[in-house]
């Protein structure tokens, strides 16, 4: 039965909510041969199981239905929040040593059974368990598992066995794939089910199919089929009410092999399994620092560890370093599942990468910060230093956006590794080279951003800014390693300069009848001219809105990268008015949004209801910029908010299985999903950048200052900005291929850069030729001193 011969069949199949409570994996990253499995969690539910890799979902959900052979019958999984439910259901974190988690469901009416799920994948198995535990006289319980092979719906073959049951993807051969190998190949994938208690029944139906409705609707099983074609589910009824379940997986699209996989992972009991999975994580914890911040407080601990766990979990183990942005579809039950393509944050992006290694290189896990940096500079940073926007594991493009700042961040990581770990560029798989590509880049394409850290808009952003001045300086100490002073000085003096315009460019001097304390910093300017009242729609339908009215924390990067001081009249003023027109005091501290007007949330026309790619939506509240702000009051003398206090909030907006959310709900009051102020909502959980956020701040609490910031950066700029430098009078005009620049300074040096080449001369009067292609930079540096500690003064033209 193809799927369209199903009339039951109502609508095309969704992902699932993007509000997880659990998420795991084997801690196996450094063996020859690790589990390919990752599980995610929900209410009830299994929830898009991955494998072989972290990015490809191919079990949609593992669920149960408690029926009898009364017609009673009802799953453990709701699919969305505002339907009707008869079960009441909990997922918990039970450990702070490993990711586990217990599923429980009850019903909410007078009826007495009571299910509750372990799980664990196996270190030495592609294989994922679920020990389930059933009590109910009267009642049977039925595993139904919905496979999602090589990261969609429409293409499974499903066999249903007396004793197992079975699926692979068969896709016709001009289908694109939605994943593909390095060779480029497409995904192949299968999975075999067995129970070590045995099943005393099994189907294998299509979605919607009369046997797989009748068995969610009433509990019928007086029929089953043995094969299914299209969009499939399997379905075994527990032979006992205490089993486990084994899902084996097979990359070559053998679900016999898969089966074999899963019956192997039965030969040892459960809590023999589980004690292998554990004890992975344990191994892992045992190298990662714990800050006296949380050491004394056991649920700070138990969200620190936990925090740390999730960021590891999310590396990709085939491509050390490789962290996906979060395991998940945001608003996934409004995502169509069908159709061979990418999905939600299941992919990498430099930006959330970085803040990950800020985690790992706070907490002491050298080789994972090293492992990201490795892995930017070897598969995402392109041949003229560009880093797109985001990319698959592999480092294919995904989307290829400019966003200034993700190329920035990884000449900060790499300067790290080198004055706090000593992993110079002696040490490093990616060279000086690398480092001068990309910083050359920036020097010739910034500070202006296609994209700015929220992928919408182009411009002039503070926090791109900030990013990338940070770069700048990063790269130009690696430069003085590499005895590359002129690149050194070419570097410094572009910082230099966009330090010196930062007010001009991004704060506004007039202020609106809004916001009256004046300079503020605003989200972002088109051409630099914060000063315009330039009206500027925002993309995610949030608006056409005057860009002095826009505020977001992005300015809070430059105190948090070394910038500026925390108390630069420009800072505190957009502190006031930031906190005046985007926070909320939430029960659990104060949350800020995104920025003014945001869009990317739930549809505005039904609160609560789905996010929709094509709806006007309503932004939430993020809860990483409560651990943002409390970086920055630690760098008050007077703070505004106790940075201890911020650090227990932000854990406080974790869910029962300590999953940290991309968005909180904002208000208080009834809607349609339920949702309690403060609480997760079906946005992006786990989202990394949150975890590595609470890691961070708890290193900074005990710090008493960032420990992101980048020492280089901050004694440069420190409290009063870069030193002057010479006087600089020249002219830069078009000769040939090449750009001519003629004048004179004061300097004792003067370095000319282009993307093709550096000249350092002595100074005095300037004539200097150097290559560049018509519409290229060129830079020109007068500088007093020796680099880094060189003062400079820049200008720079574009030559046609």
């Amino acid at each position: 039965m193809t799927r369209s011969e199903a009339s039951t069949a109502s609508s095309r199949p969704t992902w699932t909510v993007g509000e997880k409570y659990g998420f795991g994996t084997a801690c196996d990253h450094g063996d020859a041969d690790p589990s390919r499995v990752w599980f995610t969690l929900t209410d009830g539910a299994v929830t898009e199981a991955r494998f072989p890799r972290i990015d490809v979902m191919s079990v949609r959900t593992v669920d149960f239905v408690v029926a009898d052979d009364g017609g009673y019958a009802v799953r453990t999984l709701r699919e969305r929040r505002d339907l009707p439910t008869r079960v009441e259901r909990e997922c918990t974190a039970t450990r702070d040593d490993a990711l586990c988690f217990r599923q429980r469901a009850r019903p909410s009416d007078d009826r007495d059974w009571e299910l509750t799920v372990e799980h664990a994948a196996r270190p030495d198995e592609d294989a994922l368990l679920l020990d389930v535990t059933f009590e109910g006289d009267g009642y049977d319980c039925y595993a139904v598992v919905d496979p999602a092979l090589a990261g969609h719906l429409d293409h499974d073959v499903a066999h249903a066995r007396e004793d197992a049951l079975l699926a692979r993807y068969d896709p016709p051969a001009d289908l694109d794939p939605a994943f593909a190998t390095e060779s480029g190949d497409a995904v192949a994938a299968a999975l075999g089910v067995a129970s070590a208690g045995g099943f005393d029944w099994t189907t294998a139906d299509v979605r919607g199919g009369d046997v797989e409705t009748a068995l969610r609707e009433n509990g019928a099983s007086d029929r089953r089929r043995t094969e299914a074609r299209g969009d499939v589910v399997l379905a075994g009824r527990l032979a006992s009410d205490d089993a486990t379940l084994a899902i084996g997986f097979d990359d070559d699209g053998d679900d016999e092999a898969a089966l074999r996989t899963a019956e192997a992972a039965l030969a040892d009991s459960f809590e023999d399994a589980k004690s292998g999975y554990v004890e992975s994580w344990q191994s892992y914890l045992d190298g990662i620092a714990v800050p006296d911040s949380v050491a004394d407080d056991p649920d700070l601990l138990a969200q620190y560890r936990t925090a740390a766990m999730v960021l590891k979990a999310a590396d990709s183990k085939r491509f050390p370093g490789a962290g996906v942005a979060s395991p998940s579809v945001p608003w996934g039950d409004a995502v169509d599942a069908t159709e061979p393509s990418d999905y939600g944050y299941n992919f990498v992006w430099s930006r959330d990468l970085y803040q990950t290694f800020t985690a790992f290189e706070a907490a002491g896990d050298a080789e994972s910060a090293v492992d990201a940096t490795e892995y930017l500079f070897e598969y995402q940073q392109r041949e003229d230093g560009f880093v797109p926007q985001n990319t698959y594991l592999d480092g294919r493009t995904r989307w290829g956006g400019e966003q200034m700042d993700e190329i920035a961040f990884p000449l900060v990581m790499a300067h790290q590794l080198a004055a706090r770990h000593g992993y110079d560029l002696a040490a490093a798989g990616y060279d000086y080279e690398d480092v001068e590509k990309s910083a050359d880049y920036v020097t010739a394409n910034g500070p202006r951003t296609e994209q700015e850290r929220w992928e919408e808009e182009a411009g002039y952003s503070p926090a791109t800014t900030a990013a990338e001045i940070a770069g700048l300086v990063c790269a130009a100490h690696l430069a003085v390693d590499a005895r590359e002073d002129a690149d050194a000085i070419a570097y410094l003096g572009m910082a230099d300069h966009w330090v010196r315009r930062l007010v001009d460019w991004h704060a506004t001097e007039t202020g609106t009848e809004r916001h009256r304390n004046t300079p503020y910093f605003v989200r972002i300017t088109d051409d630099g001219d914060p000063d315009a009242g330039a009206l500027r729609t925002h993309n995610n339908g949030g608006g056409t809105l005057d860009e002095r009215n826009v505020l977001d924390g992005g300015f809070l990067e430059l105190v948090r990268l070394g910038v500026l001081p925390a108390d630069h009249e420009a800072v505190r003023n957009t502190v006031a008015e930031y906190d005046a027109d985007v926070m909320v005091e939430t029960p659990h501290g104060p949350a800020w949004y995104r920025y003014t007007g945001d869009g990317y949330g739930e549809k505005r026309t039904q609160p609560g209801a789905p996010w929709q790619p094509d709806m006007t939506g309503q932004g939430r509240l993020w809860p990483f910029f409560t651990g943002e702000r409390g970086e920055y009051e630690l760098r008050l003398d007077d703070p505004d908010f106790d940075p201890e206090r911020l650090l227990e909030t932000l854990s406080e907006f974790a869910n029962a299985g300590r999953m940290l959310p991309e968005q909180v709900w904002d208000r208080p009051g009834e809607n349609d999903f339920g949702w309690e102020f403060g609480e997760g909502t079906s946005s992006a959980t786990p989202l990394l950048w949150t975890n590595a956020q609470f890691v961070r701040l708890a290193w900074s609490v005990d710090a008493g200052d960032p420990v992101e910031t980048p020492a280089v950066v901050a004694d440069r700029y420190g409290e009063s900005g870069p030193d002057d430098g010479p006087d600089l009078d020249v002219t830069i005009e078009r000769a040939g291929d090449c750009a001519r620049v003629t004048g004179a300074t004061t300097g004792e040096e003067v370095v000319v850069k282009t993307r093709q080449r550096t000249v350092s001369r002595d100074g005095g009067d300037v004539d200097v030729s150097v290559p560049a292609d018509e519409g290229e930079r060129v830079v020109v540096v007068a500088a007093n001193g020796a680099p880094p500690t060189v003062a400079t003064s820049v200008e720079y033209e574009t030559v046609w």
